[in-house]
């Protein structure tokens, strides 16, 4: 929550004073927050979205240095997300506070009245009336979540429960038109290392800005080297299929018509997914429209009905993507539209353009969304992968909305996720970090078990920078930041040789070794919140595993077993964690024995240890 500023979605106000980057004093690192409470003044530390899941949460941790005595009477409260606060409790009846030194604060979220699972949204530090509170600061503030089982770690692997079926769209790269290395020889082997088999086109915010007949963006001038044609041969050379994001921003449907005849009819690429734009309701995209009508989620509705009936009169097999937000509620505008389930109104982007839509009878083969789930500036590890625990909070009402919105096409109609990354803005060393990797494949494997129609990483190249977060919290040793799962060479004084894997590049070619398009990915549970687990059933029948160990310190000993069925005596061991990724190296691939097996050559349960803070995929 808190560890020299503000972690994730999480902030501090105050109606007394609060400092909280103050240098006087701090438990760890650099600063803390210094807070001033007269009577009656109260501090809040709130989610700046729509909560915190308190699921496998057990404790509130923070230290606390009380300038002298009287904090122990500071008045604790919490609210959950759409209640009321929860009922008061005095700070010095839950701990001992000793006032000119840190004191270490543990207090289980039952003492604040919260039962495990709710969503936690506000925390309150009131202090009561006609008392004052000592200057304090607080450092170090987190949930803490309960330990694993240790050596009673299990995974099991149910072969018969099929939660995806596994599509070349799914192992998906973002290409910017602006990239000029995609004629390289080098740039194309490192794209069929990694088993690229999808891409997105002309690729972010480019695409409200591309003209795409003289390959130039509009907005700058300038002109964008990776051309269409170049484009549909890229794809040809690495064995790549192809999706096309068509210009809404300053575009018309006339010409988004004519990108397919000219791809699809002239040129026969058959490109089958196209996307109406990028990001559309973002109030900084290029939208050449004016007033009322500029980001206006009715001008994109009608422009989205034409565009579909253009391009499918063109070449009817293709699939046209709607862009848009993960609620109803999310960017309001001009009109306003009812939900059709709840009977409540709303005027965001999404449920205008939906019911729009649908009342013209012209729905979209698919919902487009973008998934960055940390906000620049305020990285930490835990968060990367605390965020992915809770994917349904993205996709769960994404699903929620379509079906409202649209009924039993909403029930069925397949959500693309056409761009990710762990943040969306002004990268810091965490993006070239061991800890990005890992919530690369993480966030492919929740995105497979919830069947979303596709998955895309944003993106093949960008530049090393380093204006970003280089905080000395977050993993890793390399000092800069970068957007690619490749080094493009840029600035030359920082960055590494062009087409330098960084560890978000292994990890997208460890999903190669764990599944391919025409598997199946199945079932598969462990009790251990640490271990993220994830298993495929391949088109000839055998198992695959793969187990992200997100404990940084901790190798952790599992029981793995397979329902209906014994597994192996043995297995190639695919591993790409702390080792390789401080080596420089290539992921590492040895043979692994599991125990003497039974007289028919498999084991009921296999015991393994999985690394710390590593990626691993076990073919048996």
């Amino acid at each position: 929550m808190f560890v020299d500023y503000p972690i994730g979605f999480w902030d501090m106000v105050s109606t007394g004073t609060l400092d909280k980057a103050n240098t006087e004093r701090a438990h760890s690192f650099f600063t803390s927050m210094k807070f001033g409470l007269n009577a009656g003044k109260e501090a809040t530390i709130y989610h700046t979205w729509y909560g915190e899941y308190t699921t496998d949460i057990t404790t509130w941790e923070w230290w606390v240095y009380p300038d002298g005595p009287g904090l122990e009477n500071l008045n604790l409260q919490v609210r959950i997300f759409n209640q009321s606060r929860r009922p008061a409790v005095r700070l010095g009846d839950l701990v001992q506070l000793t006032p000119g030194q840190w004191n270490r604060i543990d207090i289980p979220i039952s003492a604040l009245h919260i039962t495990e699972g709710e969503t936690l949204h506000y925390m309150y530090l009131t202090a009561p009336q006609g008392q004052n509170m000592p200057d304090f600061w607080i450092d170090d503030m987190k949930l803490v979540k309960r330990p694993g089982p240790g050596t009673n770690t299990t995974i099991n692997i149910n072969p018969s429960h099929v939660l995806h079926h596994v599509e070349r769209r799914d192992f998906g790269i973002g290409i910017h038109a602006q990239d000029n290395t995609t004629e390289d020889a080098g740039t194309r082997a490192r794209m069929r290392e990694a088993g690229i088999t999808f891409m997105n086109f002309p690729g972010g915010t480019n695409a409200d800005e591309y003209d795409w007949v003289n390959s130039v963006n509009r907005r700058t001038g300038s002109y964008c080297r990776l051309t269409t044609d170049l484009y549909l041969e890229l794809s040809e050379a690495i064995g790549a299929d192809k999706m096309i994001a068509v210009n809404y921003g300053s575009g018309t449907p006339e010409e988004a018509a004519n990108w397919v005849n000219y791809a699809n009819i002239q040129n026969n690429a058959n490109i089958k997914y196209w996307s109406i734009g990028n990001e559309c309701y973002q109030p900084g995209e290029y939208d050449t429209r004016t007033g009322i009508y500029n980001h206006d989620a009715e001008t994109y509705a009608a422009f989205a009905v034409e565009t579909i009936q253009r391009m499918k009169a063109i070449d009817p097999n293709v699939k046209v993507g709607v862009v848009g937000a993960y609620g109803e509620e999310s960017f309001p505008g001009r009109t306003t539209v009812t939900n059709p389930r709840t009977g409540v109104q709303t005027n965001g982007w999404s449920a205008v353009v939906l019911t729009r839509m649908r009342e013209a009878s012209v729905l979209p083969d698919y919902y487009d969304i973008h998934i960055y789930t940390v906000p620049p500036g305020h990285e930490s590890d835990a968060l990367l992968f605390q965020n992915m625990d809770r994917i349904d909070f993205w996709t769960g009402r994404v699903r929620q909305m379509l079906i409202d919105y649209l009924g039993d096409a909403g029930a069925t109609m397949p959500i693309n996720m056409t761009e990710s990354n762990s943040t969306w803005s002004t990268p810091g060393i965490q993006s070239v970090s061991l800890t990005n990797g890992m919530y690369l494949v993480y966030s492919w494997a929740q995105m497979m078990n919830r069947d979303i129609g596709c998955w895309v990483w944003w993106k093949l190249h960008n530049q090393t920078m380093t204006n970003g977060n280089d905080h000395p919290s977050i993993f890793g040793w390399r000092e800069y930041s970068d957007f690619g799962i490749l080094a493009r060479g840029i600035p030359s004084d920082i960055s590494p040789p062009l087409n330098t894997p960084y560890p978000t590049f292994y990890a997208f070619k460890m999903l190669k070794y764990f599944a391919r398009a025409g598997d199946d990915i199945v079932e598969c549970v462990t009790n251990n919140m640490h271990l993220k687990a994830f298993a495929c059933k391949g088109a000839n029948g055998r198992l695959r595993l793969l187990i992200i160990n997100s404990a940084k310190d901790t190798d952790i000993p599992v029981k793995v077993t397979a329902s209906g069925s014994g597994l192996p005596g043995a297995a190639t061991l695919h591993r790409y964690g702390i080792q390789e990724d401080e080596n420089q190296s290539d992921i590492s691939t040895t043979f692994v024995t599991f125990g003497l097996p039974t007289l028919s050559g498999y084991n009921r349960t296999l015991r393994t240890t999985i690394r710390s803070y590593s990626i691993n995929v076990f073919e048996f």
